[in-house]
């Protein structure tokens, strides 16, 4: 039985492809989560995972998101996920009943400043405000030294929408937001 829950959503733009990510990505997702570069940027200044740890960790988040690989010319480069957000949420957005979180990584640094997780968020979005009742997108967790994360998403018409300042070692974070094009926060 695959550790992974799949799915059958593929998305491009002609450059960049999201498809779904399966069992035989974990290799690929451990040599990302290993990697100090990466991880300063996704995960902070934290320990390499294990590829026991990888294995565990993507059959969890899968079991409520929509995981995918992002490939360029057929070539893994990252990953991204979308999944719902649990209510109930801070005012203004205290009476919406979908909220959904866009995560994404990209584990090879050479496409890293290309713009490609900028079209990766931008399918995604078109994606969920296309084809489902989700009134807002949220990322999370974006560590403040993060600038091309940040550009990122703010390409596609998110804004900050709280920060959470450094405590200690802890660097500081942004949660961006984007709403339907009915629906501004």
């Amino acid at each position: 039985m695959p550790l992974i829950r799949t799915h059958t959503k593929t998305f491009t733009d002609g450059i960049v492809t999201l498809r779904p990510m399966t069992d035989e990505d974990l290799p690929l997702l451990a040599k990302w989560n290993a990697d100090p570069d990466v991880l300063h940027f996704s995960e902070g200044d934290v320990d390499p995972y294990t590829e026991q740890e990888i294995s565990s960790l993507f059959a969890s988040l899968s079991k409520n998101a929509d995981c995918f690989m992002l490939t360029v010319d057929g070539t893994p480069i990252g990953e991204c996920r979308i999944q719902p957000v649990k209510s109930p949420f801070p005012e203004p957005l205290a009476s919406t009943t979908d909220c959904r979180r866009i995560d994404i990584t990209i584990g090879e640094s050479e496409f890293w400043g290309k713009s490609y997780g900028s079209r990766a968020i931008g399918l995604l979005c078109r994606f969920v405000f296309e084809n489902t009742s989700c009134s807002h997108l949220f990322a999370y967790g974006i560590f403040d030294y993060n600038e091309r994360a940040k550009k990122a998403f703010e390409r596609n018409g998110f804004k900050i929408y709280e920060t959470r300042p450094a405590e200690g070692d802890f660097p500081g974070e942004l949660t961006m937001l984007k709403g339907s094009v009915n629906k501004i926060f």
